[in-house]
């Protein structure tokens, strides 16, 4: 009998959690992983978190695993004019924001900005390339952008006063002196804001289609188990006998430091430690307007890969 073939439509295929499964080196038991690109039907991806929460609500026929490949602190990718006159999150109040409102990054953002930082939404400027093309809560206004352009070149411009982005700007990474992060110690904001919350933001669940895992039972698990493999490899290839990168002569001591602030299993694929970041994110996505009500995130994982044991 052939082996079943698993479409998986990998949206970072290059990043160190995915590569193990992306090059090879990590096989998923019982099926034969196909990468699929473009617009392919795909039988599971790494989905948004965001995009996955709204998913939820309109019923979609979804199940994920808690295996979370993308995590980011998005303290680091809220960024300022220079000129603005931006020197605190309150500043942001009455500024002009350009962001994607239901993108996974801003949700995480707006909420830290508003439950650490005490900022009110409903007073800063949002501004949006199609500002009715999504849900808002009550007192949440969302306005076009104030002429057409990328974020990146209406904030160096000063069009816009700061921007939230999923990724770090071409001018950030340039060094352009208009521009800079609201936190000019990101890091030490960011590891504060872990110690105070506890949230490690998801970016990133794998998911599956319902269809694939009523043909396939036993898929689920297969898949976490092959996440956590790719994972722990990633791992390794930081501070195992014959580390991999180089160009960070101090990658191992920064996995340390990391870990000692965060727990060994800081980068779980389970549910158990990923509690506070679950609610968070169905929270935060419920008090932005992006669903009705709070979502129950248990709701979101198949049952036997839930209750995997391990980390």
């Amino acid at each position: 009998m052939a082996t079943p073939k698993l479409r998986f439509r990998f949206h970072e295929p290059s990043i160190d959690t995915n590569r193990p499964l992306t090059e090879g080196a990590v096989r998923v038991e019982g099926f034969e992983l196909e990468m699929i690109g473009g617009t392919g039907e795909a039988d599971a991806w790494d989905a948004g978190f965001g995009s996955l929460v709204r998913a939820k609500v309109e019923g979609a026929p979804y199940v994920s695993i808690p295996a979370f490949p993308n995590r980011k602190f998005r303290l680091s990718y809220i960024f300022v004019n220079a000129a603005a006159g931006i020197e605190t999150p309150r500043d942001l109040e009455g500024k002009r924001v350009g962001c994607s409102w239901g993108g996974t990054g801003s949700i995480w953002a707006r909420g830290a900005l508003h439950h650490y930082y005490g900022v009110d939404l409903t007073r800063v400027r949002w501004m949006a390339a199609r500002p009715d093309a999504t849900a808002v809560a009550p007192g949440i206004h969302i306005e076009p952008l104030p002429q057409p352009g990328d974020l990146d070149s209406l904030l160096v411009a000063g069009e816009l006063e700061a921007v939230i982005e999923p990724n770090v700007l071409p001018s950030i990474s340039r060094r352009d002196p208009r521009v800079r992060r609201l936190f000019s110690d990101y890091k030490t904001e960011e590891q504060n804001y872990f110690r105070s919350t506890g949230i490690f933001p998801i970016s990133h669940v794998v998911t599956l289609r319902q269809q694939f895992v009523d043909r396939y039972p036993e898929a689920p698990v297969a898949l976490l188990k092959a996440h956590r493999r790719a994972r722990d490899m990633a791992f390794d290839r930081i501070q195992g006998t014959d580390p991999q990168y180089l160009v960070i002569s101090w990658a191992s001591a920064l996995l340390d430091e990391q870990r000692a602030l965060m727990g060994e299993d800081y980068w779980a694929y389970n549910v158990v430690n990923n509690r506070r970041p679950l609610e968070a994110m169905t929270q935060f996505a419920h008090e932005q307007g992006q669903t009705p009500y709070q979502l129950d995130y248990e709701t979101f994982f198949a049952p036997e890969a839930a209750a995997l044991p391990g980390a």
